[in-house]
């Protein structure tokens, strides 16, 4: 999933990841590893110490939590067809850590094209 990653600086994409937090966007998560692939609407938990939690449903305690110590992070243009997000659902912009076992590529949703939980 890394074709076209334009690098940013470790702290850099932690920081916007809280922003996306605070500020409560929806969001989009896509998960690509050998043993596992996992893609799902989301939000934001927290983003810190080398780690990225995600709330997968509102009203549950369904986390996905990823360790990204070692990663290379950056922004990067995704294909539609390569989203899996639902019909009529679009990127406003994704940013991923790539690292030799796995991808995360993380979609912020157009405000407009939110999908109900």
């Amino acid at each position: 999933m890394d074709g076209g990653l334009r690098l940013i600086p470790n702290e850099d994409f932690f920081l916007l990841l809280r922003g996306w937090r605070d500020e409560a966007s929806r969001l989009w998560v896509k998960f690509l590893s050998p043993a596992l692939q996992l893609t799902s609407s989301c939000a934001l938990y927290d983003a810190r110490d080398g780690r990225v939690a995600f709330s997968l449903q509102a009203e549950s305690k369904s986390f996905a939590d990823f360790n990204v110590a070692g990663c290379v992070f950056g922004f990067r243009d995704v294909a539609a067809e390569e989203t899996r997000l639902p019909n009529g659902i679009e990127a406003e912009s994704a940013i991923e850590a790539v690292r030799d076992d796995f991808a995360l590529l993380i979609m912020l949703l157009k405000c407009d094209d939110v999908p109900e939980e």
